[in-house]
């Protein structure tokens, strides 16, 4: 997946087992993000807020309301169009981005295809993670093809340089 001229866009994936292992995951870097004032969106083709919601009771994190105030979106409740605007009002305010995707391979796909042309679109003056969420069960042995298109990969200890 390329990104036009755009030296900002950084690509993470991530692997997980389950949507207890993925929320384990990604709510410290989320928080960690939220404390460095990047603007958060969630692309998610079945999991829902509430779901976080049950974990995030469970962790020791001190932002749990402005973890629960980013944008959670869902495929089964939200359209392309309201992500889309939201992606593109924080991208306008000139404010770091994080967006992570979470589905199977084509939703990951489809969702990085029409991602590609929203920021291909935009003049991008801040940074853009993109970070992929692939079920393990899901993918099998493809886990090494996968890492290759991506610059970083993101577990329990942060971001790791592919």
């Amino acid at each position: 997946m390329e990104y036009v001229e755009q030296q900002n866009i950084k690509k993470l994936c991530n692997f997980y087992v389950s949507e207890l292992h993925l929320s384990v995951m990604l709510l410290p870097y989320i928080s960690k993000q939220i404390n460095e004032d990047v603007e958060i969106t969630t692309i998610f083709e079945k999991l829902e807020k509430n779901k976080f919601k049950k974990v995030l009771e469970k962790l020791n994190v001190k932002n749990k309301e402005e973890i629960l105030a980013i944008n959670w979106f869902n495929s089964n409740e939200n359209t392309d169009e309201q992500i889309k605007n939201s992606i593109e009002k924080s991208i306008k305010n000139n404010k770091k981005v994080t967006i992570i995707i979470g589905g199977n391979k084509k939703y990951i796909l489809e969702n990085n295809i029409r991602l590609q042309k929203m920021l291909n679109s935009n003049e991008i003056k801040e940074d853009v993670k993109i970070i992929d969420c692939y079920n393990i069960e899901e993918i099998g042995i493809d886990m090494k093809e996968i890492v290759k298109s991506y610059d970083a990969i993101l577990n329990t200890s942060g971001e790791i340089i592919v």
